[in-house]
């Protein structure tokens, strides 16, 4: 079966005491891992509306769409990637932020990445192109990253193949520096107009 990737990436700049980490963990947290059709409509509504509150504070982001055959590759490079640099064990989180892998002890951003793998053809497909048949010039926007959010829930998910949503860093009292994002591998991320 041929396969469409599409993939959203965005840091967000949390402000200290901004509940909006815990608020976005917490919806992540209690989602069963099997949900029926409802259910992940649902979920995926309740992630973009809590994300989309902070769009003023958007300031990176990166998104995709890949068809055909690299689609699966590339959402599984996305998932291993990130599931690799995420500490989720007690034991890897640590007590503090590690200081050999952080530059800098600032906390100032969290990194929100949502990707999915639809049927090629299918309405979720079309869903897709539709969403991202944008303007050069508005790639890379807080309204277009919004915009992009909004569009998973609105994939009829009898087409999608796998999704996937992470947070990072993994735990809710770390966070991210500029410098970690521009020197740390997340070069590729684009700053939001």
């Amino acid at each position: 079966m041929d396969y469409t990737f599409f993939g959203v990436q965005i840091a967000v700049k949390a402000f200290f005491k901004d509940p909006l980490r815990q608020q976005l963990a917490k919806v992540i947290a209690e989602s069963a891992a099997e949900q029926t059709l409802f259910e992940k409509r649902a979920f995926w509504k309740r992630v973009g509306a809590v994300l989309n509150e902070a769009m003023p504070v958007f300031e990176l982001g990166y998104w995709d769409l890949i068809r055909g055959g690299k689609a699966q590759g590339e959402f599984e490079t996305w998932c291993s990637e990130i599931e690799g640099a995420l500490a989720t064990e007690r034991e890897e989180m640590g007590a503090r932020a590690d200081e050999v892998s952080r530059l800098s002890a600032n906390k100032d951003y969290i990194l929100f990445t949502a990707a999915v793998l639809v049927e090629r053809g299918s309405n979720s497909d079309l869903t897709l192109g539709e969403r991202c048949d944008l303007p050069e010039s508005e790639y890379f926007t807080r309204q277009t990253m919004s915009r992009l959010v909004a569009t998973f829930p609105l994939l009829n998910f009898v087409n999608v193949q796998a999704d996937a949503v992470y947070l990072m860093p993994g735990s809710e009292d770390d966070g991210f520096s500029q410098e970690d994002l521009f020197g740390g591998g997340y070069e590729y991320l684009k700053p939001l107009k």
